[in-house]
């Protein structure tokens, strides 16, 4: 799937063969001029050292070519970002079906797939959710934020259990089982469900869309590891509240340091960083990215959370 499609891929499809074309003309030239009898793929150092044989023209429109490629490639790459958070920019409501875990008061929801550990010690509270593979995406859309309500219209049955008008925004912070057809699904708190619906319905139709996260303060980090091996927990992330990619670096240089994904949203980097203050360059599912600079002081400690002064809004 492409939100461009094939326009992209016939204006690349283009761009390559008037390339070719160029190129094999460039080739054929020079082999006449040596008078090579057999023809062979000329390598990338003949075609660039034969250059010199084309017309001003011809060189402006190769490179202009070259420079449409690359634009094309960083409009792919958008594109990705946007596939991974598909949901942020819906503003129709999607169906689904919920349920609830965790006991009355929401405590059996620590833990879970994205790494967040305790909800309440994170901030998240009982505002959370498990849900179905099919919409965490392998745990890429961790710390995504959705409004669900429930289908009061769907049967008599949710008439009569569902409340109307009544809606909750959760922040995703599990994988449920339940959907591993591909089938939609919340489980929600039970705080959360019994604002949409009465408890005894125990499972109930939904309706759900993306939407922006609203954090109080900034963006969380938890240092973990070793001087030799940093793994960072990052949360409370505002704006489309999935982090895609993490880099990090030392105030002694001015190199990020790319991060790799451990599991959930605990990012890890193979570098040395202590008794340097540090930086963090956070890139959401939206494409959206920002620095936080001065994270954590110098003298930072691993087992310790730092929080940044600015959020995704």
């Amino acid at each position: 799937m492409k939100l461009f499609g094939s326009d992209s891929d016939r204006v690349r499809n283009t761009v390559a063969n008037f390339q070719d074309a160029v190129t094999g003309r460039i080739n054929h030239s020079c082999l006449v001029q040596e008078n090579t009898q057999q023809l062979a793929a000329p390598s990338h150092h003949s075609t660039v050292a034969n250059m010199r044989n084309m017309s001003a023209v011809e060189r402006m429109a190769y490179f202009g070519m070259a420079i449409l490629l690359f634009i094309l490639e960083r409009v792919e790459l958008a594109e990705s970002f946007a596939l991974q958070s598909y949901a942020v920019s819906r503003t129709t409501f999607g169906d689904a079906t919920a349920t609830f875990y965790g006991g009355n008061d929401a405590s059996g929801t620590a833990g879970g797939s994205c790494g967040y550990l305790n909800p309440f010690t994170t901030g998240y509270g009982a505002t959370t959710a498990a849900i179905s593979n099919s919409l965490l995406n392998s745990n890429l859309n961790c710390g995504a934020c959705f409004e669900v309500k429930c289908k009061y219209s769907a049967s008599d049955y949710t008439r009569k259990w569902c409340y109307q008008d009544k809606s909750v925004v959760i922040t995703a912070t599990n994988q449920s089982p339940q959907g591993l057809n591909g089938e939609h699904h919340f489980d929600l708190t039970y705080p959360m469900f019994t604002r949409i619906s009465n408890s005894i319905a125990g499972r109930i139709p939904v309706q759900y869309r993306r939407v922006s996260c609203k954090k109080q303060g900034g963006i969380k980090f938890t240092l973990n590891g070793n001087p030799y091996f940093n793994l960072v927990l990052v949360y409370n992330v505002g704006g489309a509240g999935n982090v895609y990619a993490m880099q990090m670096k030392g105030s002694k240089s001015t190199n990020w340091n790319a991060m790799s994904r451990n599991w959930g949203q605990n990012w890890q980097a193979m570098v040395k960083l202590t008794g340097q203050s540090l930086a963090f360059r956070v890139t959401l599912g939206n494409g959206r990215s920002k620095d936080f600079f001065n994270v954590a002081p110098s003298n930072w400690q691993f087992g310790q959370t730092y929080a940044a002064s600015s959020n995704f809004y």
